[in-house]
């Protein structure tokens, strides 16, 4: 259910309209969110959250995430009630990081 993947500076790690089952966290490294080839965010923290939406939802990806830079994420796959039981912290994380991310976008920031 979980694999370290490591990606090329640029190289695309989740395309747009991908239907995979899987999000990463990030280990090290740096990744964009891009949408119409345009970076809408990036990341750079070790243990931030990425393309977890797709895998919520059960919809394909509405956003490519590509490299920055050389790039370490562990990759979970699986159902999200199957990831929920095994991987409780990640799933507490996960859901601190959706609230926070809609915390910002609700005060504008």
């Amino acid at each position: 259910m979980s694999s370290i993947r490591n990606f090329k500076s640029g190289e695309v790690i989740a395309a747009e309209g991908d239907k995979s089952k899987c999000f990463y966290v990030l280990v090290n490294g740096k990744v964009g969110i891009f949408k119409n080839n345009k970076k809408i965010t990036e990341f750079s923290k070790s243990g931030e959250i990425v393309g977890e939406m797709s895998l919520i939802l059960g919809k394909p990806r509405t956003a490519e995430i590509r490299a920055l830079s050389d790039s370490s994420l562990l990759q979970i796959s699986g159902e999200l009630d199957d990831i929920i039981k095994m991987y409780p912290d990640i799933s507490k994380k996960l859901i601190k990081t959706l609230a926070e991310r809609l915390a910002k976008t609700t005060e504008g920031k």
